[in-house]
């Protein structure tokens, strides 16, 4: 046989003998980092031991560290970080959770929280804070809250911590953004309070007894700018207002005192 074919052979030879050997250390080592994960994910080296949470202004810490107790002792390669964030939403002020993973022992928990915009009055005579999305928060007593519009349904309406009032006070919560922003008219920020029908049309009761008629709730910032602008011209004429219907945006009724 002729030395050049038999060295060739004899190389293409110790290639595929490299190939091998690369592929078996290659596969040794996978099933060594399988063996690795399993027996991490059973054994208490990355066990839950600490949770740490954004400090927030109206989401008590034993409020997360409650949710947060069944997790401890888990594994951190097995724990669902999904679960336990839909149960840190059950939570009356949070507005989003999102939990990390911080090896080898704890969960990072980042939150935020709703702000209240608004104070509903209950059926039962309780005082709600709202959040904007129509979010019950909690119950307070006077005068905590005092400076947030008062929504007041005619129908009877019996709000749940964390869950969603009805669709009708719901969609005057927009209104009552308007009123507490900070630039609000005056007349508007320092309103009695919100009336809601049981069809959702809408009534703010300003300072001086006048009813503002908005009925449902569209156009709210129009219909507010051309109801105050008929308030002005009729008190520079030295007249009170009964009441100023803006049902119809560009079509305003007034009834004088």
């Amino acid at each position: 046989m002729d030395s050049r074919i038999r060295d060739r052979r004899q190389a293409v030879s110790r290639q595929r003998g490299r190939r091998r050997a690369s592929l078996v250390f290659v596969l040794a080592l996978l099933v060594a980092a399988a063996v690795l994960f399993v027996w991490l994910r059973s054994s208490d080296v990355f066990a839950v031991r600490t949770v740490t949470a954004t400090a927030t202004e109206r989401i008590a810490q034993e409020e997360v560290s409650r949710v947060a107790s069944e997790a401890i002792g888990d594994n951190l390669l097995r724990l669902s970080t999904s679960d336990l964030e839909e149960a840190l939403l059950s939570l009356p002020y949070v507005r989003s959770a999102e939990v990390y993973r911080s090896f080898p022992n704890t969960l990072d928990v980042r939150l935020e929280e709703y702000e209240p915009v608004a104070r509903l009055q209950a059926g039962d005579g309780a005082v709600w804070l709202m959040a904007e999305n129509g979010r019950a928060l909690e119950v307070v007593v006077p005068p905590r809250g005092a400076g947030l519009p008062l929504v007041v349904p005619s129908a009877d309406e019996t709000p749940v911590a964390g869950q969603r009032v009805s669709e009708a006070v719901a969609q005057a919560l927009p209104l009552a953004v308007i009123m507490g922003d900070e630039n609000a008219d005056e007349r508007l920020a320092s309103a009695r309070e919100i009336l809601v029908s049981p069809s959702g049309a809408l009534t703010i009761m300003l300072k001086g007894g006048t009813e503002l008629r908005l009925g449902d709730p569209t156009k709210l910032e129009q219909k507010l700018m051309a109801a105050l602008q008929i308030i002005d011209r009729h008190l520079r004429d030295g007249e009170q207002l009964e009441y100023v219907d803006a049902t119809v945006a560009d079509k305003l009724a007034v009834k004088a005192k």
